[in-house]
């Protein structure tokens, strides 16, 4: 199954350090915070799979700042 998922979803088996720079490049330029929750959130990218949801939780510059405003 991990064989045939690497064959039709190709991005899941980047490296560690490609998917950090991906999840740097998604957020908004500072100082403008990401929405907490939503498609531009660091959320929606921890959503994706097991692989990015630890990528995205060990980021600490995804969760510098969260817009909680609505």
């Amino acid at each position: 199954q991990k064989r045939l998922n690497a064959y039709i979803y190709p991005v899941l088996i980047l490296p560690t350090e490609i998917v950090f720079e991906i999840f740097v490049h998604f957020l908004p330029p500072y100082p403008h915070p990401p929405p907490l929750a939503g498609f531009n959130s660091p959320t929606s990218l921890a959503q994706i799979c097991r692989q990015w949801r630890d990528i995205a939780f060990a980021t600490p510059g995804l969760w510098r700042a969260i817009d909680l405003r609505d």
